[in-house]
């Protein structure tokens, strides 16, 4: 049982069927306590009258009948009927007592009255005993006892029964239900104050049972929510560290350069030279992690419209050629034409850029870079590869991360810093599209962007910061170029 309201309400419903069956049970119960106190009451009378009948007669009988009547209750009268179904004080005599002493049965001995419980007739129940006088005529006593249209209902203790029952069943299902409802709660209680301070480690998921209602998804929940905040500090912190890093080096190299500047005899020129390079090197980075930062702030809005694939494709290989030609590097482009998608064109341009000339930068002197498009169904997959060395296994979910290289030194040759892919990444992931990486069965190392195709001119966009990268990666292997190796 899923559902938390069908829960509350079957346990609601429960607990009226016990209010109910506790109420009927006792009560019924109650109702046979009064029929025994009632059938001992006119076994008593029975008693009475059948001495006073065989000592005084029946005038004695009639004497005592009318100090019986003002002693029983207001619900009950006391009837003695002679042969004839007359009342031996005269009273008019109900029809249903009349049809019931219609057909007595044989006179019997006082010490052994004969006692009948006649039909229920307008809530009466009639008892009846046979008297037999000393002259052998018989007389028959009746205590007709009234009930109300609820009959057992009728009596006095069922308020009181259904009052007590009402308050077992609604005590027992009600302190179950609370138990049910507040325990989730009270954990969920206890992680958030946790959370708040500051341990992330904390999850309720299992804590909860075997149950699947609202509040086992709300657990769920929360404990994704844990894992993402937790993510996400410890990539913060990361970012930090690393940013940290890479401003050292080029602060570093400029101190450098400006001690080297300071000797006699100095070559200025050389060490301007250099410190300018750093300076430049420095500004670029600075301006990467800015763009990287601009892009995971949840209040960026895109600005969305029509982009033609086949311009943007054709102006990246343009690019791509100058910047390969010197190392007889070919790049091929295959891109059908009225191929669009929505988004932002800039951002587009320059993830995919990113992208290419990574790819440029790993791809062996006198190889191919292929880059190419086409649409399948609602979707735009574009595909940049390279026949370069390619990336080990386990690192390609990883080679979408800020600062990640799959080599260990971390060296300068291709001129990058690590950002580039990671900014393709948030981009893609901004454009509600997917980028993963995989390596070619002949080598080299494919990355594959998949886009909504823009068929109405209205794009559908994700949020910042939603997971897009396939496989669970985000964040790329290198920037503009970046990384030793394939990363």
């Amino acid at each position: 049982m899923r559902n938390l309201y069908v829960r509350i309400f079957l346990s609601f419903w429960t607990a009226m069927v016990l209010v109910l069956t506790l109420t009927v049970a006792v009560t019924l119960w109650l109702s046979g306590q009064r029929m025994q106190r009632l059938q001992a009451r006119q076994d008593e009378l029975a008693r009475e009258a059948s001495m006073v009948l065989t000592s005084q007669g029946v005038p004695g009988l009639r004497n005592w009948l009318q100090r019986e009547i003002p002693l029983q209750p207001a619900h009950d009268r006391l009837y003695v009927l002679d042969q004839h179904g007359v009342d031996i004080l005269g009273r008019l005599v109900p029809e249903f007592l009349l049809a019931q002493v219609g057909h007595r049965p044989q006179p019997q001995r006082v010490s052994q009255p004969t006692r009948a419980i006649g039909d229920l007739a307008f809530g009466d129940l009639r008892l009846l005993s046979q008297l037999v006088s000393p002259t052998n005529e018989t007389y028959a006593l009746s205590l007709v006892h009234r009930f109300n249209l609820f009959g057992v209902f009728g009596f006095t203790e069922t308020p009181i029964v259904a009052l007590l029952a009402t308050l077992l069943a609604a005590t027992c299902v009600c302190f179950l239900l609370a138990r049910y409802l507040s325990d989730p709660v009270r954990h969920l209680r206890a992680a958030t104050r946790s959370i708040a301070a500051g341990d992330l480690r904390v999850r309720v998921s299992s804590l909860i049972g075997r149950r699947h209602d609202e509040l086992a998804l709300l657990a769920y929940d929360f404990d994704a929510m844990a894992e993402r905040l937790r993510n996400l500090i410890d990539s913060q912190r990361q970012l930090l560290r690393d940013v940290s890093h890479e401003l050292r080096s080029p602060l570093a190299r400029l101190q450098i350069a400006l001690g080297l500047a300071r000797r006699p005899h100095a070559n200025l020129d050389q060490e301007l030279d250099r410190i300018e390079q750093e300076a430049q090197r420095l500004d670029e980075l600075i301006g990467e992690i800015l763009s990287l930062s601009r892009l995971e702030d949840p209040a960026r809005e895109l600005i969305a419209e029509p982009v033609d694939l086949e311009e943007l494709l054709e102006a990246l290989a343009d690019n791509a050629r100058v910047e390969a030609e010197p190392r007889f590097v070919r790049v091929d482009l295959a891109v059908p034409s009225a191929l669009s998608v929505a988004g932002d064109r800039e951002l587009l341009f320059r993830a995919l850029e990113n992208v290419v000339r990574n790819a440029l930068s790993h791809a062996p002197n006198g190889s191919t870079v292929e880059l190419s498009a086409r649409a399948e169904g609602g979707q735009v997959i574009i595909r940049v590869s390279d026949q370069g060395p390619g990336v080990p296994p386990d690192l390609l979910e990883r080679i979408f991360e800020p600062f990640f290289r799959v080599g260990k030194a971390r060296d300068r040759d291709t001129g990058g810093h690590g950002i580039g892919l990671a900014i393709t990444s948030r981009v893609v992931g901004l454009h509600a599209g997917t980028v993963r990486a995989r390596n070619l069965p002949a080598g080299g190392l494919q990355v594959e962007i998949v886009l909504p195709r823009d068929q109405a001119g209205t794009p559908a966009l994700a949020a910042p910061g939603a997971k897009h990268a396939g496989g669970g990666g985000s964040s790329a292997r290198d920037d503009s170029g970046a990384q030793p190796a394939h990363a």
